[in-house]
């Protein structure tokens, strides 16, 4: 008895994996498998990119980019790198999305607040756009706004 249990286990996973294959590309079942956030909405993108950056994992994140080289967008990117790097300290505190439309890829304006224990709450606003790549949502722009901050 005890070992038809684990065969009912193994059948249900493999009925499970089946229906998802059915339901979905190979590839696109494998990539997620490999990659979590692979099929995932811009919002989680956003999140996923800024929980890496509070990781510290900057060349991860950076994965998450498709700024053209040299262009101001990435002067942002490697200044907040630099922050970060400089303050082991700051830690992320609050992702607040400030678009009203939750499927907006042009323009999402986020707004980050990070937490030191030794300065107060520091916010920053940034404009990031998003494209759909066979990879997954990348983030195409990376502006800091002043005036919101």
């Amino acid at each position: 008895m005890r070992q038809s249990r684990y065969v009912w286990i193994l059948g249900l996973s493999i009925v499970c994996l089946v229906t998802i294959f059915m339901f979905q590309t190979p590839q696109t079942v494998i990539s997620t498998m490999a990659d979590p956030h692979y099929q995932s909405d811009p919002k989680t993108t956003i999140q996923h990119f800024w929980s890496l950056m509070d990781r510290r994992q900057t060349d991860l994140a950076q994965e998450l980019l498709l700024l053209p080289e040299g262009s101001m967008d990435e002067q942002d990117f490697k200044a907040w790198v630099a922050l970060l790097n400089k303050d082991p300290l700051v830690s992320l505190q609050k992702i607040e999305f400030l678009n009203s439309e939750p499927n907006n890829t042009q323009g999402v304006v986020v707004r980050v607040s990070w937490l030191s224990p030794i300065q107060n709450v520091e916010s920053a606003t940034f404009s990031m756009g998003l494209r759909q790549t066979v990879s997954g949502w990348r983030i195409q722009q990376f502006k800091r706004i002043k005036a919101l901050s």
